[in-house]
Formats: C-alpha cells, sequence, structure tokens
C-alpha cells in the first residue's frame, strides 16, 4: 500500500464530489490474421508489467492510498463497458472483438487516475513487443510516499490562482457542467514560429481565440506531464492540469512568447496542484472552463503480420469543461478532437469555435486578432434555448406548456428533467396525447428516455413535423 500523489489525490475528490466517472477510452484496430490467443496473452502481460492497472484507492485518515485491486483487470472477448469502481479495482479493462475473420478491434478503457495520453504511446508498444513474443519486465509500483508542498509552490499559486467560473462564447458567458461529452473533429495548420514549439503556437491560439470572443482574461487549464527520468517507461497518471492566463490586445506572437515563459515559470511547481497549494478552492470537476491537452504522437510500433491504426480520441463518458481540446501532432498534421457538454453548448457553436480556431492561428501572427464584441443577449430564454439547440420556438412553448398542464406547475425550466419532476410512464402518455392532437406528430417513447426535458422532446417535434 502507497500513498497516491497529489494530482490522484485532487482527481479522487473530483470523484467522489461529482462522480465524474473519468474514463479514458481508445481502440486499436488490426486487419490481417490476427492470433486471437496471442493478443489476450498480450493484453495480460501488459496488465502484469504495470501494477498501477491492478489497483484500486482506499481514503484513510485523510491520505489516499493505491491499493491492489479486489479482483485482477480483465482481458476478454466479452464487452464490459460499466464503470470503475475506484475502490474495489481494477481500473483498467481489455475487450477484444472480432469484427469479421480477417478485421479485429481491441479497445482499451482505463481510469484517468491511472491513465494518462502518455500511456498510450507506452500501452501500445508493450503490446506490440509482447504479441511479437517478448517478454515484458514487471516494473515497480511508480508511486511513494508524497513529498510535501515546498514552501514556494503555495506563495506562487496564492500569487497566480484566480476564479474562473465561466468563459464567454457566442456573446454569453457558458458555465462548465459535467456531462456527457459530444465531439467535433478538425485539423489545424499551425505557423511557424522562430523559437517557439507547436504546442506554445497552438495554446496561443486558444488564448487568442478567448480574446477574440471577448473575455476580459483568457484562463485555460493545461494538462501537463510529471514524468520524470524514473517514471518515462511507467503507464500510469503523471500529469496535472494547471491553469494559465492571458490579457488581451497581443499578437500571436507576443502570447506565444508569453505562455512560453510562463511554461517553463510554472514547471517548477508542477507536482502542486493549486487546490492543494493554496487551500480553500472548492473541489470542482474543472480548473478552468476551457481546458487544452496536446501529445506528439509516437511513430506507431508493428505487430508481426497486422496492419494496425489506433482511434486515439475516442470520448471520454464525462466532459468536465465548456470546451476539451484534445490535440494528438503527428506528421498527418495537428488533429484537434474538441469536446463539449451538448446541453452547455449547441454543435452549431462548437463548429464556429472550430473554425474560428482555424482562422486565428491562418491569420498574420504579428496582428492582434479581430475582437468580436460580446454583446449581453436581451433574447428570452425560450428563444436563447431554440438557437442554441436549432429548434423552432414556437414547438418549445408549446410543449412547455402541455408538460406544465400535466404536470400541474405554474412554471418549468426548458432543461428540467421530466423524471425529477415526478414523471413516469402515464406522464409520458399523457404528454404525448396532447403533443399528438396540438401538434400533429407521434413522439417515441425513447425519446423521453434520451432526453427527458422540453427542449429535448421539442427538438424530436420539430424534427417530425420537418
Amino acid at each position: 500500500m502507497v500513498l497516491a500523489s497529489q494530482a490522484q489525490h485532487g482527481m479522487w475528490i473530483t470523484e467522489v464530489m461529482h462522480g465524474t466517472g473519468y474514463h479514458m477510452p481508445f481502440a486499436l484496430w488490426f486487419d490481417g490474421p490476427l492470433d486471437e490467443p496471442a493478443m489476450l496473452a498480450a493484453c495480460e502481460a501488459v496488465l502484469a508489467r504495470h501494477p498501477i492497472l491492478r489497483s484500486a484507492f482506499e481514503e484513510r485518515d485523510g491520505d489516499l492510498h493505491i491499493v491492489p485491486a479486489a479482483d485482477p483487470p480483465a482481458a476478454g472477448l466479452v464487452a464490459d463497458d460499466g464503470p470503475f469502481d475506484v475502490a474495489r479495482g481494477p481500473l483498467a479493462r481489455f475487450t477484444l472483438t472480432r469484427v469479421s475473420p480477417t478485421r479485429h478491434r481491441l479497445l482499451f478503457v482505463a481510469h484517468h487516475l491511472v491513465f494518462d495520453g502518455v500511456s498510450k504511446d507506452l500501452l501500445v508498444a508493450d503490446l506490440a513487443r509482447a504479441y511479437a513474443g517478448a517478454t515484458l519486465t514487471p516494473r515497480p509500483m511508480p508511486y511513494g510516499q508524497a513529498a510535501p508542498i515546498p514552501p514556494d509552490a503555495v506563495t506562487y499559486w496564492k500569487e497566480h490562482w484566480r476564479e474562473s467560473p465561466a468563459v464567454v462564447i457566442d456573446g454569453q458567458p457558458v458555465a462548465p457542467r459535467t456531462g456527457n461529452p459530444e465531439t467535433v473533429e478538425v485539423t489545424l495548420d499551425l505557423p511557424g514560429l522562430a523559437e517557439l514549439t507547436r504546442f506554445e503556437v497552438f495554446l496561443a491560439g486558444v488564448h487568442a481565440l478567448l480574446h477574440r470572443y471577448g473575455n476580459a482574461e483568457a484562463a485555460v487549464a493545461v494538462a501537463m506531464s510529471t514524468r520524470d527520468e524514473r517514471t518515462r517507461d511507467d503507464i500510469g497518471m503523471f500529469a496535472t492540469e494547471l491553469p494559465f492566463y492571458s490579457a488581451p490586445g497581443q499578437t500571436l506572437r507576443e502570447l506565444a512568447t508569453e505562455l512560453r515563459a510562463r511554461v517553463r515559470e510554472v514547471n517548477a511547481f508542477r507536482d502542486v496542484p493549486p487546490a492543494r497549494a493554496v487551500g480553500g478552492i472548492r473541489p470542482r470537476a474543472s480548473l478552468a472552463p476551457v481546458s487544452v491537452s496536446y501529445r506528439r504522437r509516437a511513430p506507431d510500433p508493428e505487430f508481426p503480420g497486422l496492419a494496425f491504426h489506433a482511434d486515439w480520441q475516442l470520448a471520454s463518458s464525462a466532459v468536465r469543461s465548456v470546451l476539451n481540446l484534445l490535440a494528438v501532432d503527428s506528421a498527418d498534421g495537428l488533429r484537434v478532437s474538441i469536446q463539449y457538454n451538448p446541453d452547455v453548448l449547441g454543435r452549431a457553436a462548437v463548429q464556429r469555435v472550430a473554425a474560428d480556431l482555424r482562422e486565428v492561428l491562418a491569420a498574420d501572427p504579428d496582428q492582434v486578432p479581430r475582437a468580436v464584441t460580446a454583446v449581453a443577449s436581451e433574447t428570452p430564454a425560450v428563444a436563447q434555448a431554440c438557437a442554441r439547440d436549432g429548434v423552432d420556438p414556437e414547438v418549445v412553448e408549446q410543449v412547455r406548456q402541455i408538460w406544465m398542464e400535466v404536470l400541474r406547475l405554474d412554471e418549468l425550466g426548458l432543461d428540467e428533467d421530466l423524471y425529477d419532476l415526478g414523471g413516469h410512464s402515464l406522464t409520458i402518455t399523457q404528454i404525448g396525447a396532447r403533443i399528438r392532437k396540438r401538434l400533429g406528430v407521434e413522439v417515441p417513447f425513447d425519446v423521453f428516455l434520451d432526453d427527458p426535458t422540453v427542449t429535448g422532446v421539442a427538438a424530436a417535434v420539430s424534427e417530425l413535423r420537418a
């Protein structure tokens, strides 16, 4: 039994407080005559090599300990997509699926407490070696006694930490809310700026975009590696989110230069999460309303007799930020998956974010990006929701009135859950009958299961009428 790291402790608190269930999935695809028993044996070898994948987490007297899992981690042909129990473990699993005699999909899922972006490359490299017949030497548990928090880290974060409850997008402040993610993909061309890395230019582009949207200060949480020479070959969570702030009125080059200096400054305190250093920071699902992770992908390893490719950026089971930008840089370019909560932002808005980010990075890096003035909207709540979700406002209002009649309510929020309001199967039947009579469509029962809100049902009605 060993003590968890500071970063793991922070994520564990988030899990307990918010129930985020932060899973990290990715899938490997194999074309050719795959040897299924050999691949499953290779999976078992990887799980045996890295002890953190066979672990769970237990709180004792205020400290978080890494303990052996109650059951061994799974590697098999039967899918298991249930949530992880961080107190029992294990927190990782493989599922091999035979799509056809010559095509297989290997899905790996781990909880972020035991896995990070760099771990993906390490896992695939170990898996390839094991499948090729190599023996994997077990690694020691890469965690141990938690280091005390240095006084200078406390001083630094007390001076630099600032609350960032919301971000302005489309002229409106938007606050993070944990939910099931959807994704918009974009491939970006980064300008080559002397003495600046591609990561620094990309991060500057995100900051410049937030300034363009009218944010008085850009606040972006960045996933930073905490690996060192001792842990460079270890799978685990060796990353932490740290906040980076910037003021508007700067060119892309100036922003990248400023952020370059700030990254080097923060590196001295990267092992210390701000919440642990400052104290009094309320546990939150998101450190900042916009988050960024950047990873330069390692070359693909070879699996004997097989063609191989990976889906590196499958959506996790929960998104915590308003916008979470997962960037993977390779010879094919910078591919970014923008994850968002559709209950917070509509898809059209996120697609505009992707297009605007591409435009910011393609503009003159020595010109301040043109601003989009943030104007407070006087549009009623119903119309705002309709504009966000692309739904006819008249339909939304009629559906809302029907719900209020059936549920006998004087007021009703557009995003309130039917079941939280006391709804049940009879309620759904009554609502469906009134919609059929007044709006002329039959709403399937599944709609009330998939999105049991006024806007969700109104969107289905609008689609059916169209």
